[in-house]
């Protein structure tokens, strides 16, 4: 089978590389300095105006763009902190090389990259109406980034309960199953097709270059599941020069402080390797990779063992147009922790938890085409499909062998722009979804579909005002069940009164169908018996957001934003009249608060920090109280120091404590003192120094997370990461 597939692989490159030769081609290379201080300029983003063509530069600013069609074109250099730049006129002759040097201008610490996410197309988050924040690789690889959620644990507004994401208080936790944050890969959804909830691991953190995060109700552009937001994850460009990346990290976590919690006698460990290689054959770029990764748990049957590997190919065909096709697979095997047993045994969990164990493997195909039909339109299609397995011994289905379910989630977009005028650009798509679930003792087998349209109009009267206008119109369908659709509009608007001050506003509506997961569960886990509800309805909100930006000086520059969403039928599990759980539309809630950043580089960017403060106020409607979950208050602060070839950082993060919880569990006796819980504080370290080992380029990071020792739960019965260091080393080829 496995060599059916590379044959067929072999075959796509070849044709791709016999209609790539025909034409006249040359090559464009050079170096990105900063006019400061003439030092290179790593990671900006080079494109040619008009065309697919782009890269990054590399650690010695570098860059290179081989295979370009005869022709002139438009040069743009972009990077964070800098400038953009516009050099027109270059022209591209048969079989020459041109150099060319681009020296960029620093400037205030506002200035921001080019995204994607905001309005389904390239654009200066300058232009956009909604709140985006940005973590680039760097970040990940500051961080010692293993998954996703971990680099999401310092954006503004944003925390983890577990594994689930809530954004500004929108999601709280939803027990696996269903999300209002929808994850994105490279524009399409990543969500499993029977509990539609993200899988973090399944994105290979060696192959990201950004990670792109939209605030307020998204489902005007993209549907279902972004009724809080969405995290567009953006792979790298596809490398135009050989390279090889090894990746290696072990840690350990400390014993804790408590006798009675200490469950083993000896330290736990974890670590990870990963290679990742780039390669360019003739026109076509291929980059394949794999890691494996595991982690022995602070907390007992918390253990995990993954294996990730994954691959890319790509192809400029013509200037004009591009292919590009990736799979990833990830293999995992790991322990139940579900709550702890009680509160002197606080790492440990139930005796009956200690031998549940949980297998699955998951594997994305997906494909894109984009193509300029000219300067000024162009269109792409993409296609993903999203294949979930998995098996556990948890249930109460033990007579079968426990709970399993294979899902097949296939998604598509089909999507056009077209700039009317410089002032002028419409963005419309049609989208559809297909999913396929079988999983006969917890789910049962079922399959959902749906299709939409949407299109979006965005205008510049003038140098200092921009509004956007658009909608999206959904239907889904779940079996044989009632189909479900909602209108979703969006407008936005951008007013910059001057260079150092940006205004915006934005308003729209979303909704979130019910995963099959929420309708059709029927399982029994720590100590509940869930029980089907098909009667459930999509849950629907209504986004507000005003903002304002403001640039002090040089190199500080503040937002503070105000925010305010109404919700509809919200979803939770709840006890039914029968005195079991059901997943139940109960609740109607309005989530409102406000939102500082401050970001700040001084020094020639040898100091640069960020601090956020995001206050929320989450109210059940329905019970005339605090929403579950939903800590008030969230204060970050991330500072770094570069003075070559070191580097050293400090992060902080405090989260209040919620004031609402599941009291049921604690009232039932399923968690023994689940009441106990506190404020968090949490410190990081970093420190890392780049060198060399026989003209081997080296890095090497020492981190300490949780650097004081911190005792807190984030999720009842659940406590906290304990203290623990972790040692990389980094390696290019």
């Amino acid at each position: 089978m496995l060599a059916i597939v590379f044959a067929k692989i072999l075959m796509f490159i070849n044709i791709i590389n016999s209609s790539a030769q025909q034409g006249e081609r040359g090559t464009i290379e050079g170096m990105i300095l900063s006019s400061e201080d003439r030092q290179p300029v790593v990671a900006a983003t080079i494109l040619l105006k008009g065309t697919v063509i782009g890269t990054t530069s590399n650690e010695q600013g570098r860059f290179f763009l081989p295979n370009v069609p005869t022709g002139e074109y438009t040069l743009t250099v972009s990077m964070i902190g800098f400038k953009k730049k516009i050099i027109p006129g270059v022209v591209v002759k048969e079989r020459e090389v041109i150099q060319i040097l681009v020296e960029l201008e620093p400037s205030a610490v506002q200035t921001d990259p080019v995204i994607i996410t905001a309005s389904k197309r390239e654009q200066s988050l300058q232009e956009v109406p909604v709140t985006v924040n940005v973590v680039d690789d760097q970040l990940l690889s500051y961080r010692n980034t293993i998954t996703i959620s971990d680099a999401l644990n310092y954006v503004p507004g944003v925390n983890m309960t577990r594994s689930q994401v809530n954004i500004r208080g929108t999601t709280g936790f939803s027990y696996g199953v269903g999300t209002r944050v929808l994850l994105l890969l490279d524009g399409l959804p990543l969500l499993s097709g029977d509990t539609k909830e993200i899988i973090w691991e399944s994105i290979p953190i060696a192959q990201i270059e950004r990670v792109e995060v939209v605030k307020g109700a998204g489902s005007a552009l993209y549907g279902s599941s972004a009724l809080g937001g969405v995290i567009n994850v953006i792979p790298a460009f596809l490398q135009d020069q050989p390279e090889t990346r090894f990746r290696m990290y072990g840690g350990f976590y400390e014993m804790p402080q408590y006798d009675s919690w200490r469950w083993v006698s000896e330290a736990r460990f974890f670590s990870g390797v990963s290679l990742i290689h780039h390669q360019p054959i003739g026109t076509v770029n291929i980059t394949a990779g794999g890691s494996r990764t595991l982690d022995d748990g602070f907390k007992r049957n918390d253990f995990w063992r993954r294996w990730n590997a994954w691959a890319r190919i790509g192809s400029n065909i013509s200037a004009h147009q591009a292919i590009n096709l990736s799979f990833s697979v990830l293999e995992q095997r790991r322990g139940n922790f579900l709550y702890w047993k009680d509160l002197n045994h606080a790492l440990e969990p139930k005796d009956d938890q200690l031998t549940q164990r949980v297998q699955s493997i998951r594997w994305s195909l997906s494909g894109s085409y984009k193509q300029f039909l000219s300067n000024s339109v162009y269109y792409s299609v993409k296609v993903s499909w999203f294949r979930s397995r998995w098996r556990d011994n948890i249930s109460s289905n033990l007579d079968v062998g426990g709970s399993q379910s294979r899902s097949n989630a296939v998604d598509s977009d089909v999507q056009m722009i077209y700039q009317l005028t410089e002032e002028n650009i419409v963005v419309g798509g049609l989208s559809g979804n297909y999913n396929l679930v079988e999983a006969d003792t917890i789910f049962g087998d079922h399959t959902a579909q749906g299709g939409a349209f949407y299109v979006q109009d965005e205008i510049k009267f003038n140098k200092n005002i921009q509004l956007t206008l658009g909608g999206r119109f959904d239907m889904q369908q779940l079996d044989d069940l009632e189909s479900v659709s909602q209108v979703n509009p969006k407008f936005g608007v951008v007013y910059n009164p001057s260079l150092t001050t940006r205004l915006r506003g934005s308003a729209g509506r979303g909704f979130r169908a019910p995963s099959v997961a929420e309708v059709f569960t029927t399982t029994e886990a720590g100590g509940l018996t869930i029980l089907p509800n098909p009667a459930l309805k999509p849950e629907r909100s209504w986004s507000f957001e005003l903002a304002g930006s403001r640039i002090f000086g040089e190199y500080v520059s503040a937002d503070l934003v105000l925010f305010h969403n109404e919700l509809y039928d919200l979803i939770e599990p709840a006890f039914g009249s029968d005195g079991r759980v059901h997943f139940q539309n109960i609740t109607r809630a309005r989530i409102g608060g406000l939102e500082l950043v401050a970001k700040f580089s001084v020094s020639k960017r040898m100091f640069s920090g960020q601090l956020s403060y995001t206050h929320i106020k989450p109210e059940d409607l329905t019970k005339g109280d605090i929403l579950k979950y939903r800590p008030r208050h969230l204060f970050y602060a991330s500072s770094q120091i570069s003075v070559p070839p070191f580097d050293f950082g400090v992060d902080f993060r405090y989260l209040s404590k919620v004031d609402r919880i599941d009291e049921e569990l604690i009232l039932l006796g399923v968690v023994p003192d689940g009441d106990k819980r506190v404020p968090i504080y949490v410190t990081d370290i970093r420190l890392g120094v780049d060198w060399k080992f026989m003209r081997l380029p080296l890095v090497t990071k020492f981190h300490i997370n949780n650097l004081f020792q911190y005792y807190y739960v984030d999720f009842i019965g659940n406590l906290g990461p304990l203290r623990h260091y972790v040692l990389t080393l980094e390696a290019k080829l």
